[in-house]
Formats: C-alpha cells, sequence, structure tokens
C-alpha cells in the first residue's frame, strides 16, 4: 500500500523539481544578462547562478540562445498578465482597445528590464510587446457586434492595429517619435474603428485602471501608465 502511495507521489515531486530547477536556471539567466550588460556570459556562469551543475542545463535547453528565448517569453508572459489585469476592470469596449493599445506601448518603451534584456542578450529579429492577435481580432469583434465600432474587414482592421503598434512602438525606441505619440496613436485607431474624434479624445484621456503594486515593482513606473 506505501508503494502505491509512493509511486503516486514521485511523479508530481519530480515534476515540481524540475520546475523549480527550469525557474531557477531562468532567473539566473535574466539576473546575469541585466547585470552584465555586453560583456559575454557563458552558461558556466548561469548554472553557477542557480546553483546546478552544467550538464543540469542541457537538460533543460539546447544553447544559450534558447534560454534567452525562453526568458523573453516569460517577460512577455508577465506583461500580458498586467495587460489582463486592466483589461479586467473594463466593459465598454472602445475602452478596452484603447487602454489595451497603451498599455502595449507604454510598457513596449518605458519598461526598462525588458528593454535592456532585449538588447543585452543579443538574440537576433526583433522583440516587441504587442497585444495578442487573437485578442485584438475578438476586441474588435465585440465592439462591432456592440455596434460601437464601424469595421468592414474585422481581420484586415486586426492587422493595420498589430502593424501600428509594431511601428509606433520601433519609432518611439529610436527617438523618432516622442511620448505624445501613445495617446496620438490611440487616438487614430479608435477613429479607425469609427469612433468620433470627440469621444476618441475622451477616452484617450481616461487613466488606466493600476497594476497591483506587487507587479509594479517588477518593471518600471510605466505598469501604472496613463492613456493620456
Amino acid at each position: 500500500m506505501n508503494d502505491v502511495v509512493t509511486a503516486s507521489i514521485a511523479p508530481g515531486r519530480l515534476q515540481r523539481k524540475r520546475e523549480r530547477t527550469r525557474a531557477s536556471l531562468l532567473t539566473a539567466a535574466r539576473a546575469l544578462v541585466l547585470e552584465r550588460g555586453h560583456e559575454p556570459l557563458s552558461i558556466q556562469d548561469i548554472t553557477t547562478r542557480a546553483d546546478v551543475g552544467l550538464g543540469t542545463f542541457y537538460n533543460y535547453f539546447e544553447t544559450k540562445t534558447a534560454i534567452f528565448e525562453a526568458v523573453i517569453d516569460e517577460m512577455r508572459a508577465e506583461f500580458l498578465a498586467e495587460l489582463d489585469e486592466v483589461r479586467a476592470r473594463l466593459k465598454d469596449p472602445a475602452m478596452i482597445v484603447a487602454a489595451t493599445l497603451s498599455f502595449c506601448l507604454d510598457r513596449g518603451t518605458l519598461n526598462d528590464e525588458w528593454n535592456r534584456f532585449v538588447t543585452y542578450s543579443g538574440l537576433p529579429g526583433e522583440y516587441v510587446l504587442l497585444p495578442e492577435p487573437e485578442q485584438c481580432l475578438a476586441d474588435i469583434r465585440r465592439g462591432a457586434s456592440a455596434g460601437r465600432f464601424k469595421v468592414d474587414d474585422v481581420a484586415f482592421t486586426q492587422g493595420l492595429i498589430l502593424g501600428i503598434v509594431r511601428h509606433v512602438n520601433r519609432e518611439i525606441m529610436r527617438g523618432h517619435l516622442g511620448r505624445k505619440a501613445i495617446a496620438d496613436t490611440t487616438r487614430h485607431v479608435l477613429r479607425m474603428l469609427g469612433l468620433p474624434d470627440l469621444v476618441a479624445r475622451a477616452i484617450v484621456q481616461t487613466p488606466l485602471p493600476p497594476v497591483a503594486a506587487g507587479k509594479k515593482d517588477r518593471g518600471d513606473d510605466a505598469a501604472a501608465a496613463m492613456l493620456s
């Protein structure tokens, strides 16, 4: 009987141990990249900080690039969780779209930890904090169904919105656009969705619901950003 109980518990304990080890490796990689900047970083540096053997690393990640990508995924998940918290307090489809766009642009350009990790990790390609494509599509459909938006092609409009966010995020990061571009972009998208300019302006000037203080501490003051 005891052997049966032990056998049923052991897999769960093993899984939790694996999760803790993987989390330790991710935490170590994240911290070291942020601490060292452009200074070279080895896999052994990561395993030493995580207090695991060098061989253990390869049970979870094939390369240093792989763990850096996993850290990016973890940071993006944290961002999306914060965004969900903001969105959950809103009912109006237009306000949800506006809050989502503003939050993505604000966090994408002012989240110091995210931007430094993307820069220092040396990962190829472009990493931008964007709304979830499926969520964006659902938001447009919801607003159109409620008569709040006037949209002829929902999928095409979704592509436009995601492209706009990506472009404005990039231009703010390059210094080609100022912070005012966040409110201007949000207002432009609301007008594109069929809202009168006066209504779009009023929505843009509405403060975002705050993110829990514990989550704000992980990044910077942008987590409590306003639409204006």
